[in-house]
């Protein structure tokens, strides 16, 4: 991962100045187990996206802001001008912190952003050791997956609804097919029960009814393994209750950006660049991690400056 690109002055500033000791704090979570929830969000220009006249002819146009293109807001179901910021936020931390920023051009999808963040926050902290990744349907596709699995990291990530569920490999024996949630379903049309993980045979599934279409009393029974479809079979199965309480963790990285766009507001400043935009954002979540250090230690503003000026 190339380490000159702009904003790497910016993620470092970030690190070093203020996650770093928060880290040492104690308020992020545990370093040698360290959960992460990932997001992306819109970061609107101020630049007007038709540009301004020069002349009176209808071209050329001058456009204030070079940076921004146009990309696809789908929580407001419509199209933006500027940019695409990538959060990475502590994920058990209560003060929901953010341990690294990326920015990004709108029209790039929070799937490839989220590949080249996790690559430079192991990068930037090689003391600590990413466990788990929390982050919704955006980043359900194969590649991250294999990745998360190359690293040792329990992915937490809801099926995107609108891909179907297609299995990879062989169906066991007692398999028709699967469901739109990879569960097995059996001949009769009727799909499995979970549960949970059996060492080391794989996830288990059985019949709900123990229907008499086999010799056991028991019923039916079969097993899928994880690494026969990393997407489908994630360590942690989305119908349980372990991965629904972990995945709720995922609030915080939309926390973080109410901080970001509502507390401090950094659209108002109506940026026409995208350095003037993550520099806005990065200032913001320093000052994020101040008010947490504020909170944690029970000082105020004032007992702050008292102890500097007693310093000096």
């Amino acid at each position: 991962m190339p380490e000159n690109h702009p904003e790497r002055v910016f993620e470092e500033l970030l690190a070093r100045s203020v996650v770093d000791d928060s880290m040492k704090l104690g308020i992020l979570g545990n370093p040698q187990c360290f959960a992460v929830a990932a997001d992306g969000t819109p970061f609107y220009s101020g630049g007007n996206p038709g540009g301004t006249k020069v002349c009176d002819c209808k071209s050329p146009r001058r456009y204030s802001d070079m940076d921004a293109r146009w990309g696809w807001n789908s929580y407001r179901d419509q199209w933006f001008y500027g940019d695409n910021l990538f959060c990475i936020v502590a994920a058990d931390s209560p003060y929901d912190l953010p341990v690294y920023l990326r920015i990004c051009q709108a029209s790039r999808h929070d799937s490839v952003l989220c590949i080249f963040a996790l690559s430079e926050l192991r990068e930037l902290y090689p003391d600590m050791r990413i466990a788990e990744v929390i982050a919704d349907g955006a980043m359900d596709n194969y590649p991250t997956y294999e990745l998360l699995h190359s690293w040792n990291i329990t992915p937490f990530i809801l099926l995107d609804s609108n891909a179907k569920a297609k299995f990879s490999g062989e169906l066991p024996s007692g398999v028709l097919c699967l469901d739109d949630k990879g569960n097995p379903v059996c001949p009769a049309g009727i799909p499995y029960q979970n549960c949970g993980y059996s060492h080391p045979k794989g996830i288990k599934y059985r019949c709900w009814f123990a229907c008499k279409c086999t010799d056991s009393p028991y019923g039916r029974t079969v097993y899928l393994k994880p690494g026969d479809d990393l997407r489908l079979y994630p360590p942690v199965h989305r119908d349980s209750k372990a991965f629904r309480k972990r995945y709720k963790r995922r609030t915080t990285a939309e926390r973080d950006n109410k901080r970001l766009f509502i507390d401090y507001d950094i659209e108002a400043y109506g940026s026409r660049s995208s350095k003037m935009r993550f520099a806005l954002a990065t200032m913001a979540a320093i000052n994020i991690h101040l008010d947490a250090w504020l909170k944690f230690t029970g000082f105020s503003i004032i007992d702050l400056l008292d102890m500097d000026s007693a310093a000096a």
